[in-house]
């Protein structure tokens, strides 16, 4: 974890990526078309994907990944724009086409496939158009919490101005740590489950240099260049749709319209469970994509 960032007046400076990434050693990147990506693996057998969801990184999954590497390989991905990969500075890198490429030349790489992929949010769209793109990539869909409508911003938000007032809105939340976690606070219900560690975890993730294409890049991609309806109903892999009761983000209704339209899907519904249900309850997140994976065949990668 990345040492807590001080409050200055003003903005707090960005980190610059060779430092934030410092620590870590070189077998926790990959390096795709001259990027280097920051990519997790843990255990063996059948491949287990973990995509987070938008402005958080491969955190999210801190809590699943020591009982899930018991049955899977598990690799957990920082997609663009998050955690501990290379921001790049291209638009295009941030439409979700683009985020689902990086992950099926993710797995060429690591030479796994097809892999079950379990995406968290915004991580569950990515996984959703992947499934679309490179069915060959993808044995089976789990999706917690989907994100699956992106309505586009008002004009004021689609022009430069209103850019950079957003942009500047933006810096000085992240330069505050009380704020900053006020705000992500809505995605939690379980008491406990989102620590002031956790905060700053997040918070260090995202004042990494590059934080500025990566706004620039969602804000074009949110204008309507990226973001096009998701078709569900064209997903021909199985998949499980996990939904927390008390979703103050993605209401626990929207994911079920999700569950209806994939051909194959169904719906796990956590009681008492917010936004985050692989921080807020891991162990039945654990146990749902154990019964789920049972259910279709898989080999091991």
């Amino acid at each position: 974890m990345m040492k807590p960032l001080r409050t200055r007046p003003g903005f707090v400076p960005l980190v610059p990526y060779e430092e934030a990434t410092a620590h870590l050693p070189p077998h926790h990147f990959l390096t795709i078309a001259g990027q280097r990506v920051h990519v997790r693996i843990a255990g063996e057998g059948p491949a287990l994907v973990l995509l987070h969801g938008f402005m958080a990184s491969f955190y999210s999954f801190r809590r699943i990944v020591p009982g899930l590497s018991k049955h899977f390989r598990v690799i957990s991905i920082d997609l663009n724009g998050f955690g501990l990969t290379e921001r790049p500075i291209s638009p295009e890198a941030y439409q979700i086409g683009n985020q689902a490429d990086l992950l099926a030349r993710i797995l060429a790489e690591i030479g796994v496939g097809p892999a079950t992929v379990l995406g968290h949010s915004y991580g569950a769209a990515v996984a959703s158009v992947t499934a679309l793109r490179h069915p060959d990539a993808v044995r089976g869909l789990i999706l917690v919490s989907p994100a699956s409508r992106f309505d586009q911003l008002p004009w004021y938000l689609k022009i430069r101005p209103g850019k950079e007032v957003l942009y500047f809105l933006c810096r000085r939340l992240l330069s505050h740590p009380e704020r900053y976690r006020r705000l992500s606070e809505r995605a939690f219900h379980v008491e406990g489950s989102h620590t002031e560690e956790d905060s700053e975890t997040y918070r260090g993730h995202l004042l990494v240099d590059g934080l500025r294409s990566t706004f620039f890049g969602f804000m074009e991609v949110l204008g309507g260049k990226g973001f096009a309806r998701i078709p569900f109903e064209e997903i021909g892999q199985a998949a499980l749709v996990i939904a927390g009761d008390r979703d103050r983000i993605i209401p626990l209704e929207q994911c079920r319209e999700v569950a209806k339209q994939l051909p194959e899907g169904s719906l796990k519904v956590v009681k008492e469970c917010g936004h985050s249900a692989p921080e807020e309850r891991p162990d039945e997140v654990i146990a749902a994509v154990l019964r789920f994976v049972t259910q279709y065949p898989v080999r091991p990668a």
